[in-house]
């Protein structure tokens, strides 16, 4: 910035001085072709050393304050000179052509204008000399003032500098105070947003946007913990008494020993289970899809699949499938296994006696919808909202006899969010529940 002041003043120097200068020419030529004029009005052959002498009158009447006029021969000497105050002495020089020149002579700057005299008896120069001190103070006075000005602004630029740029660092400052207190105090804390509505105040939104999912993701993590570790605690707990009976004395007891074998392979058989369900969620979790990867399958034959392994095992269950034909949808044949394979077992565990499911499977104009209904105990619907977060389960004593973990919803969620679909939850009390999944058609 000192820069562009600099600069600009130097630049408004020149032009000043340049202009001055300019103006000061015009009127000296001015003036010396008034005398040029006075003189050709004279007869050429009268013009002489003593005619000149006599235009002095005239001279005087054209001179002005800082001037000096003077003619001189062909040898240089002066033949008239005229000045209102002391004379302004120059090297005399005749010339033989028009000649102005800048001439600098102490402190003082003149301005001499040289043309020839020609008559038929004499052969001179009119020489017209100006000092420009008048203008020199006026420009002295014009630079000091444009350096004043210049450091005022200069000044007053700094000082702006020095506001505006606190008032655009203080949003960061609070932002870099916030990251601090977060350090210290936890992810609690958040950044103030002002409501000026810039690129800083967005800033400031996003920020707290990604600590809400940060302290969000924190928490979650530290319930997954929590969880896992309390769900791991009982077959842990049961496989250590198991082994501490059979080392006391159980080992030489047979009906002893193959009860607390049973009972070990079962809680490692849930151990197993466990263990499995966290790795696919943790999977689930870093997996991304590609778009063009993905091949479009029929889901009727997946369903009809899943069923058929179900009817093996649970030949006491009513199964009534309503299925499309033809309604392909984008994923990957595994993942809607898993998702239909965890639907069904939830209803089958959940239905109690009333052993019958109801599944359905139709295309609509954008989406199409698979529905796997059960008529069982059904959910309360304060509780539906939480059913698909890790290890939440509806009357958790009941659950774990029925020996899920709560977490195969919270994989059915992830895999159907991971292909931009949605699950949806139906329950009511005692009359069963109906769970259904929307997958946007191919395009």
């Amino acid at each position: 910035m000192m820069g562009l002041f600099l600069s600009y003043n130097l630049l408004q120097y020149f032009v000043m001085n340049s202009w001055m200068v300019r103006y000061e020419e015009q009127s000296i030529e001015r003036k010396m072709d008034a005398t040029q004029e006075y003189f050709s009005e004279q007869d050429n052959q009268n013009l002489s050393i003593s005619t000149i002498k006599e235009s002095e009158s005239f001279l005087e009447s054209i001179n002005e304050k800082s001037e000096t006029i003077r003619i001189y021969d062909r040898y240089g000497r002066s033949v008239v000179a005229v000045s209102q105050e002391e004379e302004l002495i120059v090297t005399e020089k005749t010339v033989q052509n028009e000649q102005i020149e800048l001439q600098k002579i102490g402190d003082d700057r003149l301005l001499v204008f040289r043309k020839p005299l020609v008559g038929t008896n004499f052969v001179g120069t009119i020489e017209i000399v100006k000092n420009l001190e008048i203008f020199d103070g006026l420009l002295e006075q014009f630079g000091m003032m444009m350096f004043l000005t210049g450091i005022g602004a200069i000044f007053l630029s700094l000082l702006g500098a020095l506001f505006l740029s606190k008032q655009f660092l203080k949003p960061i400052q609070d932002i870099s105070y916030t990251l601090t207190r977060i350090k210290k105090y936890g992810l609690e804390e958040r950044v103030m947003v002002h409501q000026n509505q810039d690129e800083i105040a967005q800033l400031a939104v996003h920020f707290n946007e990604l600590m809400d999912q940060l302290e969000e993701s924190f928490n979650q993590q530290r319930q997954f913990v929590e969880d896992a570790s309390h769900e791991l605690r009982t077959p842990l707990s049961v496989l250590q008494g198991n082994l501490m009976m059979l080392d006391r004395w159980g080992k030489n007891n047979t009906e002893v020993l193959n009860k607390s074998l049973t009972s070990s392979l079962r809680e490692v058989k849930r151990m197993n289970k466990l263990v499995k369900e966290l790795l696919d969620l943790s999977r689930l979790d870093s997996e991304t899809t590609n778009d063009s990867n993905i091949t479009q399958i029929e889901p009727k034959l997946v369903i009809e699949k899943v069923i058929n392994d179900f009817r093996l095992t649970h030949p006491d269950v009513d199964f009534n499938l309503f299925l499309a034909d033809k309604a392909p949808i984008a994923m990957t044949e595994s993942h809607l296994e898993q998702v239909v394979t965890i639907l069904i077992d939830n209803a089958i565990k959940y239905s109690d006696f009333k052993s019958k499911l109801v599944i359905h499977y139709q295309s609509k104009d954008l989406e199409t919808e698979i529905t796997v209904q059960d008529f069982g105990i059904g959910i309360p619907k304060e509780e539906i909202p939480f059913v698909t977060n890790r290890f939440y389960r509806v009357e958790k004593s009941r659950n774990r006899k029925k020996g899920g973990y709560g977490i195969g919803l919270s994989i059915a969620q992830k895999i159907m969010d991971t292909y931009m679909g949605s699950m949806r939850i139906e329950s009511e009390v005692g009359k069963g529940t109906s769970v259904t999944l929307t997958f946007p058609n191919p395009k």
